[in-house]
């Protein structure tokens, strides 16, 4: 009888952990092409025609009419042959070794057995062409000397170092013109783990937020590649913003009832767009992008000033189009070498999480002051474990590049992204004070009654009153108005300490509120000064 085209077992499965049991098998299709997947015991109990269905995809015909015993077959039989399965790339603790697992290949000791990734995992494009020597004088030696390509390519090599640094995800986001190359360093970046062109390891941004988790979870500890912020919701980035960096999914459950086991991930991402994030984000009616969300993502834009768009040249035939156009094809010439040989190298030159953590010590304590806020020391951070991937890769002689070349890059980067914040200080602080500032701009005359104009019209929807002219002029909002509008979705408390400490709001001995009086009536209020129009905003 015939059953089904021949498929192998490779062996008995099971996660690191002794749980989720089953088969891995593999087969050939028709065009000859192998195929591994896993097929869990728990699958095994249950519609025979839904394992059949799932195996079928894969190519190897099965007999309609056999199911049930090409099924039972898989639940009894026996073999020695043990092997590890895991459901996401990357760093794996296995037997007390680690190794590093992508499709198709293990990275690390040997001595821990066979380690698979589950088929369901290998959704990312990792594939590879041509040699290392070919991609290091190809898409790297084209990118020499270029800060934004070579920051790009940096970050694709930083994935690994995430684990020995045991930092969190984020991203850096180039922004920027159409047609200023931001396209072509995601290709760069893309070719260090798979094709770098399109379709290939590029990815949209247009995902759900449940499709981004399970992007996130097949680009572990190497790079997610996402192209035009643009085409995404303003709602779905808002969420993956904080997802892509905490590295665990929705806790869901399963048919019975039962707690699914989450999806977890720890991933680097680049992304382009024509937007900053903040302005991505305030496309939703009444949403302000959230410090947290803003320093997940780092803006960087994708021009050097030299006017040749993300490039620092021209480039040795001094045509920048030309430039940008060698690099993509080139990222479709050879790729998907660079990465894996990286984390080889980490492996037998020994590098500890102790030696990444002082590349990156080093770069936050030269390029950040003392008094800055923590949130500009997370954004370095980042940018140092790049700067150090950059370093090690130039070390290793993975790319072709000048010592210290990486460094200046994400140097060069961090310092635009501290000027388009604003500065050093936290963005809440500086977002309290434009909040406040929008306010009086608005409603300054129209919602504030004179209190020096007794035959002044009353005012409708009174949010205070106001006092005298130019530098002495105080606006003074009553408390409601100051929680329930100006500041919404702020700490009021928060605002008022920040406008304080700035010299913009008047307080008195009993706290930050001000006892006023309106003709008989004595009232508690917020005393906004000139000062929130003088500059003062500078110094927070």
């Amino acid at each position: 009888m015939r059953v089904s085209a021949p498929f192998e077992i490779l062996g008995l499965g099971r996660d690191p952990y002794g749980r989720a049991w089953g088969r891995f098998l593999r087969w050939y299709d028709l065009d000859g092409r192998v195929h591994e997947q896993f097929v869990a015991d728990e699958a095994l109990q249950g519609d025979a025609a839904a394992v059949c269905a799932r195996l079928a995809a894969g190519g190897p015909q099965i007999v309609r009419t056999y199911q049930r015993e090409l099924v039972n077959y898989l639940s009894c039989v026996q073999t020695t042959v043990r092997v590890t399965t895991v459901q996401r790339t990357g760093w794996h603790e296995i037997g007390g070794e680690s190794v590093f697992v992508l499709p198709g290949e293990n990275i690390g000791r040997k001595g821990i057995g066979r380690v698979l990734l589950d088929g369901a995992a290998h959704g990312a494009a990792y594939e590879n062409k041509g040699t290392l020597a070919d991609w290091r004088d190809g898409v790297a030696a084209l990118a020499a000397g270029h800060a934004i390509p070579m920051l790009a390519i940096s970050t694709a090599l930083a994935g690994p170092l995430l684990h020995l640094a045991g930092l969190e995800g984020g991203g850096l986001n180039l922004f920027g013109q159409s047609s200023r190359g931001k396209t072509t360093c995601l290709q760069a970046a893309a070719s260090v783990w798979g094709r770098g062109g399109t379709p290939g390891y590029v990815r949209a941004w247009r995902a759900t937020a449940n499709g981004l988790e399970g992007a996130a979870a097949q680009s572990t500890d190497t790079v997610m590649v996402l192209d035009e912020l643009g085409v995404v919701d303003a709602r779905d980035a808002a969420q993956a913003l904080y997802g892509l960096a905490n590295g665990q999914g929705k806790q869901r459950a399963a048919r019975d009832g039962s707690a699914r086991e989450p999806k977890s991930w720890r991933v680097l991402y680049i992304s382009s767009g024509e937007l900053p994030v903040d302005a991505k984000l305030a496309e939703t009616p009444g949403r302000k992008a959230r410090a947290g969300q803003l320093v997940r993502l780092l803006d960087v834009p994708a021009e050097r000033g030299a006017g040749f768009g993300v490039f620092d040249n021209a480039g040795p035939d001094g045509d920048a189009g030309a430039l940008a156009r060698s690099i993509k094809l080139q990222a479709t010439l050879a790729y998907g070498t660079a990465g894996p040989a990286f984390v080889r190298r980490l492996i037998t030159d020994a590098v500890t999480g102790e030696d990444v953590r002082q590349l990156i010590s080093q770069f936050v304590v030269a390029m950040v002051p003392n008094n800055a806020d923590g949130q500009v020391e997370r954004a370095a951070q980042r940018f140092g474990l790049i700067a150090a991937a950059g370093e090690l890769a130039a070390k290793f002689g993975i790319v072709p590049w000048r010592v210290g070349a990486a460094r200046d890059a994400a140097a060069w980067a961090l310092e635009r992204w501290i000027e388009l914040r604003g500065g050093t200080e936290p963005a809440e602080a500086r977002q309290a004070v434009e909040q406040v500032r929008l306010f009086i701009e608005q409603h300054g005359e129209a919602r504030f009654s004179p209190v020096d104009d007794a035959d002044a019209r009353p005012v409708a929807n009174r949010a205070g009153y106001r006092k005298g002219g130019g530098a002495e002029r105080e606006w003074w909002v009553l408390r409601e108005v100051w929680r329930q509008e100006i500041c919404a979705g702020h700490d009021a408390k928060f605002v008022a300490r920040v406008l304080a400490d700035a010299g913009m709001l008047r307080t008195q001995s009993e706290g930050l509120q001000c006892k006023v009086r309106v003709g008989s009536a004595t009232h508690r209020a917020y005393v906004v000064t000139a000062a929130i129009f003088e500059g003062a905003a500078d110094a927070v």
